[in-house]
């Protein structure tokens, strides 16, 4: 083998070799990232859980934009802003193009993150898209959307929205799902024995905000989750590949080093055989 094609090898095991670097460096940051956000999707949980209790407690106002009946279909996608974490964007905007085929009212998307924003504009159903809102989510992140969905809902007269993200099963496990977010289900009603201050559609109003409030907190808190395990586990495996394609790029030097040299080392007998025949 030529000086030249070992030189090829060797440049290709040092930039794989830089590119792990790169690679592991990556894998840490997610996984830090993700093992302290992590700790507070508990608290999140709970309180979304017992503000649907009390919602459910409520007698519903008709005439309510949470309860409307209109029809309409608006489909909410929550998308990463950043790449590098496997397959799990893709899925996201996937999930959300055939639950809109299937759908038979649906009115357009309303995208969250860059990386769901160009599939979904190639649709032509993307009646708006925010990109780069948070690295970490907030309250005051979810506050936005939640008001940028009613703005929709009530400039397009839609009854129903429909939210895709990412379900954070576990570190290894994170899925795409959907949830109904309006119209609010109900199962009780008021007790017509006690009396609410401020009157019941002043009080149903305030307390569907802050359970919608608090459901899509939860939802892009558990997705920016899923995201940092998602891109966690991907650059966990690229430093795999990496490392694998830089033992077989050693053996294949090592082998064409060893080649080059005993080729060498036969054209210098040749060359002194012929010598000492003439």
């Amino acid at each position: 083998m030529s000086r030249g094609k070992l030189r090829i090898l060797k440049q290709r095991r040092a930039s794989t070799q830089s590119t792990m670097k790169i690679t592991k460096a990556m894998e840490m940051v997610a996984a830090a990232k993700a093992n302290k956000i992590v700790k507070e999707i508990t608290a999140l949980k709970d309180y979304a859980h017992y503000a649907e209790k009390i919602i459910k407690k409520i007698s519903p106002v008709e005439d309510s934009i949470y309860t409307s009946n209109n029809k309409g279909t608006l489909i909410v996608v929550i998308t990463p802003d950043m790449g590098l974490c496997g397959a799990f964007p893709i899925e996201l905007s996937k999930m959300a193009i055939d639950l809109s085929n299937k759908t038979k009212d649906f009115v357009g998307f309303y995208n969250i993150g860059s990386k769901g924003e160009i599939e979904l504009k190639q649709t032509g159903n993307l009646l708006l898209s925010r990109t780069k809102l948070y690295d970490v989510p907030k309250q005051e992140d979810a506050e936005y959307i939640l008001d940028d969905i009613i703005d929709i809902i009530e400039s397009k007269n839609i009854g129903k929205v429909k939210v895709v993200y990412g379900a954070f099963k576990n570190a290894l496990v994170q899925k795409p799902e959907v949830v109904d977010l309006l119209p609010i289900s109900f199962e009780g009603a008021m007790d017509p024995r006690v009396e609410y201050e401020p009157d019941s559609k002043e009080l149903f109003e305030e307390a569907a905000y802050l359970y919608l409030l608090s459901k899509m907190y939860l939802i892009i808190y558990e997705n920016k989750i899923s995201e940092l395990y998602a891109r966690k586990n991907a650059m966990h495996n690229a430093t795999d590949n990496a490392k694998n394609l830089i033992e077989k790029l050693t053996l294949a030097y090592n082998k064409a080093r060893q080649a080059s040299i005993t080729q060498e080392l036969i054209e210098i007998v040749n060359g002194a055989q012929a010598l000492q025949e003439e």
